[in-house]
């Protein structure tokens, strides 16, 4: 339960954001402002106020006569969103490639050494996947990188593909380009290292374009 406080709008938008990174809300699925002031102890008010934040960031959207839901991503959107995505990326490796130090080095080093990096299990690859990107924006040493990163569509992007992001032949080839990103990073070449994460999000890009036209909005 939220307590009701200035910050409750706040609370409830990074509530419904939790949800939806951790896949407890689907694209598509209507957000009723009842059963979320009951669920977060808040007023219908704040909720509104919430929803009305959420759809100005691109997570929901409204729709006459039926209310806010989560969004459900267009082949257009995914486009955009996979352009912005690739040159934002290829900067943070670049950056660290140009920044690496002795603690990065050893970052590295240990995630590459996780379970997860090697496995072809979904769950487990999709947990790894997830933090060694968050580690590389992290290695960039640019503060603002990650941040606006995450005010882009990427938890609903995640959400809506990772079933075919996270099929047998996508992890092996995510795999082959994480080593590649992660040996260009660690002989500190930011062109290198660029190039191969730009490559990596074009992969998933030609995997996600490719699919079937029922996979978009």
């Amino acid at each position: 339960m939220l307590q009701q406080a200035p910050s409750t709008v706040d609370q409830v938008i990074l509530e419904v954001k939790a949800a939806i990174r951790e896949a407890r809300y689907a694209p598509g699925q209507r957000l009723i402002e009842p059963e979320l002031a009951r669920e977060f102890g808040v007023s219908r008010g704040s909720v509104r106020e919430a929803l009305r934040r959420l759809a100005a960031e691109g997570l929901v959207e409204w729709e006459r006569f039926r209310g806010a839901s989560i969004i459900r991503m267009s082949r257009r959107q995914v486009t955009d969103f996979l352009e912005l995505r690739e040159l934002l990326e290829g900067f943070g490796a670049a950056s660290a490639a140009a920044r690496l130090d002795a603690d990065g080095r050893r970052d590295l080093a240990a995630l590459e050494q996780t379970p997860g990096a090697h496995s072809m299990f979904p769950s487990q690859y999709d947990a790894y996947n997830n933090e060694f990107h968050d580690l590389v924006l992290r290695l960039s040493g640019n503060r603002e990188l990650s941040g606006v990163l995450n005010q882009t569509r990427l938890p609903i992007f995640r959400l809506q593909f990772n079933k075919i992001l996270l099929l047998p032949d996508q992890i092996r080839q995510s795999r082959a380009d994480h080593t590649r990103i992660v040996e260009a990073i660690l002989n500190e070449d930011p062109r290198g290292a660029e190039t191969a994460m730009r490559d990596h999000i074009r992969h998933s890009a030609a995997c996600i374009l490719g699919a079937p036209r029922n996979c978009f909005a």
